[in-house]
């Protein structure tokens, strides 16, 4: 569930551009969209060089191959899952929309997100 416009070595090449916003430099931004495996695997890589937002539909983390597992173990659901939002702001220090991204436009480089519980 991420989409990928670059690769992660195609977004280290591009040109270093750097918007000037009253006297502060902006640093760029990189939008992952699914909070899996991937997700936050691009999201640790790409946060030393990137402003990062994860969105994902999910406010958790399942580890998917486990719930077998918990089966047997009802008590181990418990280490099988995780809430996103404080792993991803706090530990990892990028930004996390609880949310879905309704529409990508590529060539202006915008995503629409529809956050979890507004009124549509």
């Amino acid at each position: 569930q991420v989409a990928v416009w670059f690769q992660v070595s195609e977004l280290r090449t591009l040109p270093r551009i750097m918007v000037c916003c009253g006297g502060h430099e902006q640093q760029r931004k990189v939008l992952i969209v699914g909070g899996g495996f991937a997700g936050l695997c691009c999201a640790r890589d790409l946060k030393k060089e990137f402003l990062v937002t994860v969105v994902d539909a999910k406010e958790y983390f399942e580890y998917t191959p486990g719930v077998l597992r918990a089966y047997v173990k009802p008590e181990h659901l418990d280490h099988l899952t995780f809430n996103l939002q404080p792993v991803i702001e706090r530990r990892m220090g990028c930004k996390f929309i609880w949310g879905e991204v309704t529409s990508l436009d590529g060539p202006s480089r915008k995503a629409t997100v529809k956050p979890m519980f507004t009124k549509e």
